[in-house]
């Protein structure tokens, strides 16, 4: 039991006290876990080669019959379930699908792209990619290609039927639009027609297979419109055509805001990303808990893995910000994690299964700036280093604005069961404590920040942690707050496991510039998420090594930048858990800088 309670208390600003979405109706899987990876036929996987093209006849129809896939994402080394949308005229080969010829030689083509990666990455992995129709349809924006709505149906069925050559256990689904009432997105109702009551172009069967409904709602530079008109739609689709009520639907680009190189302020601090976790409680609260709640509602996504540019390095609708750092030779490029990237790996610290939080402010509505969400996990082999957990998420957000005033907060856990070695531990981000925006600012908005200034906004990237400290015997902990808007809190509870940490593996660079190097390793065995920090160590001669990263993180990647630009050498990672037990080393690595 938890309850969240607006108090009259008043202290200093921020934290005080003792400091991937795919839910479902009773279960909620953690949202920051399911990342999608919206990939385009045309510019990641075909490419053809005047040379090395053969033609073959289908059906009569003489096609081009091979491609070159000259570029390729490796998703295997991903942890991600991934959106895979089939769109692009690769060299410019297709240009109408009212051709009969072009169609079948698109369904080929579909064809050979599935093939591909079951072949590479296996039919297990594969089918729980979401491959889905062309972007937004209705924006006419076809890449040259004629797509006429007769079109849009041809290469409907082309796709469907391309992706069941493969292999029947394929998803396909769409038609990754807003879907407004007719007699606008004429392209979203014409496909869902087809699929309920239309002919298949190459079976000339009745009705065409809908795996899901993917829909694209925003905001409108607030929260709760998305969910509005997510049931709008939705009801509308419904009523129309019954037999799809049970479909699951996909909300793969739920931003607050259309348009992600339009720069906004709000965009470059804390405002984003408790606006995102906002969002999340919201469909938690208002869909998934809801008994009366007749939509399948299984997929929360949004489209922000963009990459910024000048002069906009923080403000663009991205994870990151990007430098393009041109005074060096060669030039190269820094990234700077914004703070709604951070929030998605604290998202990463909620359980499974969702529990009852009750807002007790005074007045609390659907749209309240103060919410929380809470959750629970059990872990699923006993005995190892898994562990029972409890995490309440709370967040203080008006949107899209800021505000001087704070909303003092009292958060009570109740019947917490006592067990040994339990304890707790907070994250808090504020736009003080967890803004590397604001501080580039204070440098002056440099094009090109020195290394220095790097390893300062670099050292702002983290929410502020406080703990493990120890859950009160008698089974109830208070934390008092006083949250500013945008604020966030998390409070995560763990058990101490029966085991230590698993070893960190994977362990890899990628060079920056001189002087720099990215560290990045994996976290697949290490089978817990009661993490206090990463230790990465660096020897230039195989024999001491010395921690280098002199702040806890429970990111898996770190940025070496050393003033005596010495980076080659040898590096190992570990994983520190709560209880100040290290998992075993990863393998040595050796990184040895080019110059």
């Amino acid at each position: 039991m938890l309850a969240l309670c607006r108090t009259r208390e008043s202290s200093r600003s921020g934290y005080t006290g003792s400091w991937s979405s795919s839910p479902s109706k009773s279960r909620m899987e953690n949202p920051s876990t399911t990342l999608l990876i919206w990939t385009c036929l045309l510019t990641a996987f075909g490419r053809m080669d005047s040379g090395l093209v053969s033609y073959c006849c289908i059906n009569n129809y003489i096609i081009l019959c091979s491609y070159n896939f000259i570029y390729g994402f490796n998703l295997a080394d991903l942890k991600t379930v991934s959106g895979f949308e089939l769109m692009g005229s690769v060299n410019n080969h297709f240009s109408n699908f009212e051709d009969k010829g072009q169609v079948v030689a698109w369904r080929h083509l579909v064809y050979l792209i599935a093939q591909r990666y079951i072949g590479k990455y296996g039919l297990g992995y594969v089918s729980q990619w979401n491959f889905e129709t062309w972007n937004e349809p209705n924006n006419h924006d076809f890449d040259n290609v004629t797509v006429s709505i007769q079109g849009f149906l041809n290469y409907y069925d082309a796709c469907s039927e391309g992706l069941r050559d493969a292999s029947p256990a394929l998803k396909f689904g769409g038609p990754g639009d807003s879907c407004h009432t007719a007699p606008h997105s004429l392209y979203c109702w014409a496909m869902l027609e087809h699929c309920y009551n239309g002919t298949n172009f190459f079976t000339g069967e009745r009705g065409v297979r809908l795996d899901f409904i993917a829909l694209h709602k925003k905001g409108g530079g607030h929260s709760l419109p998305i969910t509005q008109e997510e049931v709008a739609t939705v009801t509308e689709i419904q009523d129309r055509f019954p037999e799809f009520r049970s479909l699951p639907i996909y909300n793969d680009e739920a931003d607050p805001l259309v348009g992600w190189s339009t720069p906004q302020t709000w965009r470059g601090d804390v405002t984003y990303a408790a606006m995102v976790v906002k969002v999340i409680s919201q469909h938690q609260d208002l869909l998934i808990r809801d008994p009366n709640n007749t939509i399948n509602y299984t997929l929360l996504s949004n489209d922000n893995a963009f990459l910024s540019y000048h002069p906009y390095p923080f403000t663009q609708r991205t994870l990151s910000a990007r430098f393009q750092v041109n005074n060096t030779r060669p030039p190269h490029v820094q990234l700077i994690r914004k703070p709604v990237l951070t929030v998605m790996g604290l998202l990463a610290l909620l359980g499974e299964t969702q529990i009852l939080a009750e807002n007790l402010v005074e007045g609390a509505s659907e749209n309240s700036t103060v919410g929380v969400l809470a959750s629970t996990h059990e872990p699923l082999t006993p005995g190892a280093s898994d562990s029972w957990q409890a995490t309440v998420l709370v967040y203080n957000s008006d949107d899209n604005s800021t505000s001087s005033s704070t909303n003092p907060v009292r958060i009570q856990l109740k019947n917490v069961p006592s067990q040994k070695g339990l304890v707790y531990v907070t994250y808090y981000m504020d736009n003080n404590v967890t803004n590397p925006y604001r501080l580039w600012q204070d440098m002056g908005e440099p094009d090109f920040p020195t290394p220095e200034q790097f390893r300062q906004l670099r050292r702002l990237e983290d929410p502020f942690m406080e703990g493990p400290l120890p859950f009160p015997s008698h089974g109830e902990l208070i934390v008092k707050a006083n949250l500013p808007v945008p604020s966030i809190l998390l409070i995560h509870v763990c058990v101490q496991p029966k085991a230590e940490p698993g070893q960190v593996n994977g362990l890899r660079f990628i060079p920056i510039t001189k002087g720099q190097v990215l560290v990045v390793w994996k976290d697949h065995c290490i089978n817990s998420k009661c993490i206090m920090s990463y230790e990465v160590e660096y020897s230039s001669v195989q024999s001491t090594f010395q921690r280098i990263n002199d702040y806890n993180t429970i990111v898996t990647s770190f940025v070496y930048s050393p003033e005596n630009l010495e980076v080659s050498g040898w590096y190992r990672v570990r994983v520190v858990d709560y209880w100040r037990r290290a998992g075993a080393y990863s393998l040595t690595e050796k990184y040895s800088e080019e110059l």
